[in-house]
Parts: C-alpha cells; sequence; structure tokens
C-alpha cells in the first residue's frame, strides 16, 4: 500500500517513460529495505554486502556476477557510470548538461545510500531541528534529485520538493517507526513542549497538552515553511510530463496526511487505520476511471 500511496501513478505512463521510472524506484527501495532489515537483523548484512559491492563498482568499475546485486549494478553502472550522454535525459540537451546530470545522479545515489546507514542505525536520535533539516534532505531531497527526465535547471528545486516528501511520510509512518522505536521528532522541539521520545513511542503523549502544542506547531509553522522552500519546484514551469504528474500526485497525498492527522486529533495511533482505508477507496476508484492518455 505504502508503494501505491508514493508511486502508483507511473502504472499509467507510456510503457519507455514508465521503465524509467521503474527502474530508479526499484533502486532506491531495495537499498531501503537493505538498510531497514539490517536495522531489524544485522547479522544478515545485506546492506552491509550491497554497500561492499557497490563500493567495488566505484572504485574499480566491476560487479562481481555472483553478487545477489549484479542485475541491478550493472543497471546503475550502465546509467551513471558510462561516458556517453544518458539518453532518457533528453537529447535536445548538450553533453556537458548531459555529463554534469550524470555526475550529480551518481553524487545523490552515494550520498543517499549513507543516509540510509546512518538514519537506520540502532539508538537514532535527532537532537535539534537543524538535524531535522539535514535528515529530510539527506533521505527523500537525494531521492528526488535521482528520478528521471531532471534537469539541471530544477536539480535543486527537485532537493526541496524531496525534503518536503520526507516530512509528510514521516508524518504519515509515524505509528510504524514508533513500533520500530523510532521517534524522528527533535528532541529540542518534543522539550520545548513537556514531551518525551519515549512517550511517543509508546502512544502516551496522545491526549496531553504539550503534545498537541508540538503537533499544531510542527502542521502550522514547520510545515509551511517547508512548502515556502518547495515552491520553485511546485510552480516550476517546462517539467517533464511525467514530473508533473508526480508533483500533482504527491501534492493530493500531503493534503490528504494533513487532513487525517488532524481529523484524528493528531492520535498517531488512530491515523493508519483511517489513512489506509481512505487510500484503498481512492485508489479503487481512480481504477475504474478511464485511462489518461500515457505520457
Amino acid at each position: 500500500m505504502k508503494d501505491e500511496d508514493n508511486a502508483a501513478w507511473v502504472l499509467g505512463l507510456a510503457p519507455d517513460v514508465k521503465q524509467a521510472w521503474l527502474d530508479r524506484i526499484r533502486w532506491i527501495r531495495i537499498v531501503d529495505r537493505l538498510a531497514e532489515n539490517e536495522r531489524i537483523e544485522p547479522h544478515e548484512r545485506r546492506f552491509s554486502r550491497f554497500m561492499e559491492a557497490w563500493r567495488l563498482l566505484r572504485s574499480r568499475g566491476f560487479v562481481d556476477p555472483s553478487s545477489p546485486f549484479a542485475s541491478e549494478l550493472s543497471a546503475i553502472r550502465a546509467l551513471w557510470l558510462r561516458d556517453e550522454s544518458d539518453p532518457d535525459q533528453g537529447a535536445a540537451r548538450g553533453p556537458r548538461e548531459a555529463d554534469d546530470l550524470q555526475g550529480r545522479s551518481l553524487a545523490a545515489w552515494d550520498a543517499y545510500l549513507l543516509a540510509l546507514a546512518d538514519y537506520h542505525a540502532p539508538g537514532l536520535l535527532i537532537r535539534t531541528m537543524k538535524e531535522h533539516d539535514t535528515m529530510l534532505m539527506r533521505l527523500s531531497g537525494h531521492i528526488f534529485q535521482l528520478v528521471p527526465f531532471l534537469t539541471m535547471e530544477h536539480w535543486d528545486a527537485a532537493g526541496e520538493f524531496g525534503r518536503l516528501d520526507q516530512f509528510f511520510n514521516n508524518l504519515r509512518d509515524m505509528q510504524e517507526d514508533a513500533d520500530r522505536g523510532i521517534c524522528y521528532l527533535p528532541e529540542e522541539e518534543l522539550a520545548r513542549h513537556g514531551v518525551t521520545r519515549a512517550q511517543v513511542i509508546s502512544g502516551r503523549c496522545v491526549g496531553m497538552s504539550g503534545y498537541e502544542r508540538l503537533m499544531r506547531s510542527w502542521l502550522d509553522e514547520v510545515m509551511p515553511a517547508l512548502c515556502a522552500r518547495a515552491a520553485p519546484f511546485i510552480e516550476a514551469r517546462g517539467l517533464h510530463p511525467s514530473l508533473e504528474i508526480m508533483r500533482e500526485w504527491s501534492l493530493r497525498r500531503y493534503a490528504r496526511i494533513t487532513r487525517v492527522f488532524r481529523a484524528t486529533g493528531f492520535d498517531h495511533r488512530r491515523f493508519p487505520a483511517r489513512y489506509w482505508a481512505e487510500v484503498r477507496r481512492d485508489l479503487a476508484g481512480r481504477r475504474q476511471l478511464p485511462r489518461a492518455h500515457p505520457v
């Protein structure tokens, strides 16, 4: 359901455009799940083994065919570790811009992998709003700079939109994270409102006046500030049509998360049942509509 909530719109794209998106999404989701599972079952070391294989590729350009990740690593090498220009970025741009995009995409991928290692570490603690802001960028900010059909013109703006996306993902998944002992709310904000990390994880915070003040501030102050930073992408013209569809879908998702979170009185324990029921209804309704013209 989470993948459909984020990206069901991809299935309506033209085959070649859809495949470009599905490739990037698959790579991102694979490493995210590897990192998440390694935190739960560290003895498996699957994320660590992926990182070893990736470092080998980066240092020697070599993919071990016996690696369980050989297929993904070979595809990534073909896209970001080659000399020629990337055709899915558009032949109209010159080789210099294509090279710049290739280099930036590779740097964003490296940065995302390092962020996964840091933010899936046991005992993660976000202390300040500055650390929280950095976390948003290091995770989804870099993800949104890995999407296909992005141009240099919109590179920085896409990162800010990704920062906003991570904010809403964290809000949506607050109970799921709590079940795993994770709280992404920064310690300084919790302390300012008289709430503890343990109270959030256990759910004892719900009904406390300090928690309500914190969440009102989160939605009425922090979220609008992030929206303002993402405005260059929200208002951007000249995006590839698939990016426009992604933007529209994402903004609807953000509005739904905000509305349901307020409707449940900021109760992250009650939020999932109501939210996912709405997602299922929305997706079912869309499946019954005539298919839009593919991009």
